[in-house]
Formats: C-alpha cells, structure tokens, sequence
C-alpha cells in the first residue's frame, strides 16, 4: 500500500511539473522574462534585479547586447546563453542557471520536452530582442 502511495505521488509530481512547463511554453516572451529572469536582471533588464546586489559577479545590462556586436547572430546567440548547454567562450563563466537543462527536466518523460524548451527559449529571446537601446543612457 505505501508502495503504490509513493509511486503515485511521484506520478502525480510528474504531471504538475508537466503541466507547469506546458503553461510556460504557451506564455508571451515579457511574462517568461518577469519569471525566469527579471529577479537578477532587473524588469527593464538593466542587471538591476533584487537579487543582483547578492551576487558575487556583475549581472550584465540586457538591454545592450546589441552594442556588443554579433552582427545577424543576435538571436542565436541570445539563445544559446539562455539555454546554457553550449560553451560559449566569450560568456565568462556560468553563474545563472543552465534553463535549457532545467526547462527540459520539468518534462521529464514528455517526448516534446526539447521542442517546449526551444519554444520558451525562443520567446525570451525575442522579448530581449525587443529591449534593446542603441545607446547607454
């Protein structure tokens, strides 16, 4: 009996988790942003967050990444930072989450988990997208 308890438990964890990463794949870029981001990068995404002043590194200020350069490859390069699976020298190192690890693990067991997680990704990179300033001020 408790065995059977336990194993629907662990169901039942499953398929909350499930259903949180399936209620992430279908929200707008900006409320993903607010929820995965915004506490280190602040809501305006300037490295500004509640949480930056903890931190032992700088939080960079998303909203220039476009000064920085990288011609076409903006949006793919935004993306591989967010997903955190790829290395990419010129990031420095990796103090905020590795999300494509952690957005695809929330679905553990969907066959879509990868497919959800480009999806989310894709969307946060296009809100950054839509951030950016072309001066510092």
């Amino acid at each position: 009996m408790r065995r059977a308890l336990a194993i629907l438990c662990v169901c039942c964890i499953s398929w909350a988790n499930v259903a949180a990463a399936a209620n992430y794949a279908a929200m707008p870029g900006e409320d993903l942003y607010r929820r995965f981001c915004a506490s280190c990068h602040g809501v305006e995404g300037r490295g500004d967050g509640p949480v930056a002043a903890s931190l032992r590194v700088g939080v960079p200020d998303l909203t220039l990444i476009a000064q920085r350069g990288h011609d076409g490859e903006l949006r793919d390069r935004i993306i591989r930072i967010i997903d955190g699976r790829y290395v990419i020298g010129a990031h420095g190192t990796r103090v905020m989450p590795v999300w494509g690890e952690d957005l695809t693990l929330l679905e553990l067991g969907n066959p879509d988990a990868e497919r959800s997680t480009e999806i989310i990704i894709g969307r946060l990179a296009d809100y950054l997208l839509g951030l950016q300033r072309t001066t510092s001020k």
